[in-house]
């Protein structure tokens, strides 16, 4: 049979340590990551996956059970009993952010604000409520906003996480 993508999932943090044995193995592996600035260590770039958890790969159906017993997989992803295919088409559309380092580039959206202006929060817990825009904190990634409930509530959140 022709080998299918399928989306394996891996154990909590296990994504590196399945990537290596799978793409070892001989098996074609799709681990898309993305560079982001920590927090705890003062702005260098951490690479993490950009799908926390998951892998696509390409593998012949009688190998599921291989795939599926590697040391560090959870369960290849299925709707009832059989595993779910990828279609090539979402391979296709990763692959084409991807570079050869298997790095996706996370467009990053410009939000320019004015203190007192008023924004929707787009994303998160917070996410659909209406607040303030007090100040930008220096890491220049992060804002400080009054949120207006019941009683205001000052709030610090990502800016990229805003609407204006």
């Amino acid at each position: 049979m022709d080998p299918k993508w399928y989306l394996v999932k891996t154990k909590t943090l296990n994504e590196n340590r399945v990537f290596t044995r799978l793409a070892g193995a001989g098996y074609e592996v799709l681990f898309p990551r993305f560079r982001k600035k920590s927090r705890r260590h003062r702005g260098v770039l951490e690479v993490r996956p950009l799908f926390p958890g998951y892998l696509f790969v390409l593998f012949p159906y009688e190998q599921l059970k291989t795939i599926k017993y590697t040391h560090g997989v959870a369960r290849v992803v299925s709707f009832g009993l059989e595993p779910q295919e990828v279609g090539e088409e979402i391979i296709s559309a990763i692959r084409e952010r991807m570079d050869e380092e298997g790095i996706v580039t996370l467009v990053q959206k410009t939000v320019s604000l004015s203190p007192g202006q008023r924004v929707k929060i787009g994303d998160g817990p917070f996410a659909g409520f209406d607040a303030i825009f007090l100040e930008e904190l220096p890491d220049r990634e992060r804002v400080v906003l009054l949120l207006d409930t019941v009683s205001s509530y000052r709030l610090t959140i990502e800016k990229q996480s805003l609407e204006p």
